[in-house]
């Protein structure tokens, strides 16, 4: 395999890695998941209306705080492998 299809497979499995281990961390279970999802697409306005607009910002957090650090270690992984 080529060197970059190497440094590539390797960032995808600690991206994949990363990600598996973050859920567990953060979410309860698949719902919880599933409703920081709907969160996200929800616009804040109607948080807000509703009487959830912090429930919203936390859960928001959360998804990008996962998204966010998977795909961090994912490219510091590309970046340094040798």
């Amino acid at each position: 395999m080529s060197d970059i299809g190497d440094k590539m497979l390797f960032a995808i499995l600690f991206f994949l890695l990363t990600s598996a281990m973050l859920y567990y961390l953060l979410f309860e279970d698949r719902e919880e998941f599933i409703e920081c999802i709907k969160y996200c697409f929800k616009p804040d306005i109607m948080s807000a209306f509703q009487g959830k607009f912090w429930e919203d910002r936390w859960v928001e957090t959360k998804i990008l705080l996962w998204l966010g650090i998977s795909l961090l270690v994912g490219m510091l992984v590309y970046i340094n492998f040798k």
